[in-house]
């Protein structure tokens, strides 16, 4: 640390060059432009311990982050192969299967993602808290000179030069002036650097926690697609009774049915489509309200996902709403009801046609509470929401929730952009 001598800092008693580093230390507290300076280091021996330490546990969990990283290319992989081959009930196993196993480790990742960013952030707060104190320490440091020069008077500069007993001892004091600017410049240039470091720490550490937020909610969803690919599988195998005939008829009643609905709709539109004509009743339906509170807890497949586990045998038509078992499912818009079916993939199922060429479908239903041409309104009740593997009118799926589709003349549409707002 610096010393100045208080004898000889009465000589360097400038107003001007005190109020030049007064500005300086102003400058500092409030953090303006960033400057390149002096390398900044944590000078207290305990804390720079602790952030060692730190590091060399962020060393090993990043490590064991790329392991991880490496198993799970390896896995997509492997999916990419089953996918390709995926034409017997074996296959369509073992494809739910390895994608069972990636989602294990992403979430094993997630995991240790989020206990590695943990850590950094202890870095960066151990690191935030010696800058703190070191600036402080700056800081405290210049004031005292400050206060020190401000104390001095300025006519013993002129005192000091008359009284020189040579003219190599008015240099000598001349000297030492020079010499103590040029260690208050240091000082103000090590806290100027220390200032800039703080401020990058602290941004940094935000950024570690807005990342921080976004593995967690990573995790979440990790967690909820495992929980779907499991029961694929087991519904997969329920359906087929797990064998290679029944899962063959299984795949063609569902593309019988998706083929009923796309040419039924078709046939259907106009002849409804003139009964809502002059039905006073009818509204706007090219705005729709959502079938059920899509806020419980969001959408958790959307319109083609490409998290969806049966993908690869047809493509998501519409949206999956999970909504506890037997909850209320309402019209999205005034039309009349088409049919109501039982199907493979659908189970209990509702279609409504409206005006436009739109049509909405209501899929896994635990009850139906609608007939074949019934006028319904926008939030009438149409039925009760469903979708538990092995209940009554559950179809193929993964876990309680609405299947909601829209259809443009027959064909299935993303529904987003008419549902009259986000979920």
């Amino acid at each position: 640390m610096m010393t100045v001598r208080r004898d000889n800092l009465r000589l360097a008693g400038l107003s001007v060059l005190s109020a030049a580093f007064l500005a300086g230390c102003l400058h500092i507290a409030t953090g303006f432009t960033a400057t390149a300076g002096p390398e900044v280091v944590v000078d207290d021996a305990a804390l720079a311990g602790e952030i060692n330490e730190l590091n060399d546990e962020i060393r090993e969990k990043q490590a064991a982050v790329d392991q991880l990283q490496d198993r799970i290319e390896t896995y997509k992989t492997q999916i990419a192969k089953k996918q390709a081959e995926a034409a017997t009930l074996g296959d369509q196993v073992g494809l739910l299967e390895n994608r069972v196993a990636k989602t294990e480790l992403d979430i094993q990742s997630n995991e240790a993602r989020i206990s590695l960013v943990n850590g950094q952030i202890r870095v960066l707060d151990a690191e935030t808290n010696a800058y703190e104190a070191q600036l402080e320490r700056q800081k405290l440091l210049m004031a005292e000179i400050i206060r020190t020069m401000d104390a001095s008077d300025g006519d013993l500069l002129l005192e000091a030069i008359f009284s020189s007993r040579s003219l190599a001892d008015l240099f000598d004091q001349i000297q030492y002036l020079e010499n103590v600017n040029d260690e208050l410049s240091q000082a103000l240039e090590l806290a100027k650097a220390t200032r800039d470091r703080l401020i990058a720490t602290r941004t940094d550490t935000e950024g570690k926690r807005a990342k921080l937020g976004e593995l967690q909610a990573s995790l979440i969803e990790s967690r909820r697609r495992l929980d779907e690919e499991r029961a694929a599988k087991e519904s997969l195998l329920g359906e087929s009774l797990a064998s290679e005939a029944q899962y063959r008829t299984l795949l063609a009643n569902l593309r019988e049915e998706e083929a009923f609905i796309s040419q039924q709709v078709a046939l259907l539109q106009g002849e409804i489509e003139a009964k809502l004509s002059v039905n006073d009743e009818v509204g706007d339906a090219s705005v729709m309200s959502w079938p059920v509170n899509a806020g419980y807890k969001g959408i958790s497949t959307l319109f083609h996902d490409p998290t969806y586990p049966f993908r690869h045998l047809f493509e998501h038509s519409g949206l999956d709403i999970p909504q506890p078992q037997g909850t209320p499912v309402e019209a999205a818009a005034p039309g009349y009801v088409a049919w109501t079916r039982v199907g493979s993939m659908y189970g209990n199922y509702v279609m409504v046609i409206h005006r436009n060429g739109l049509a909405t479908l209501y899929a896994h239903l635990s009850k139906v509470s609608v007939k074949a041409d019934q006028f319904v309104t926008r939030g009438q009740p149409i039925g009760l929401s469903g979708g538990m593997p092995g209940t009554k009118g559950a179809g193929l799926s993964t876990g309680p929730h609405l299947h909601f589709e829209v259809r443009k003349n027959g064909i299935p549409v993303n529904p987003m952009p008419f549902m009259v707002s986000p979920p």
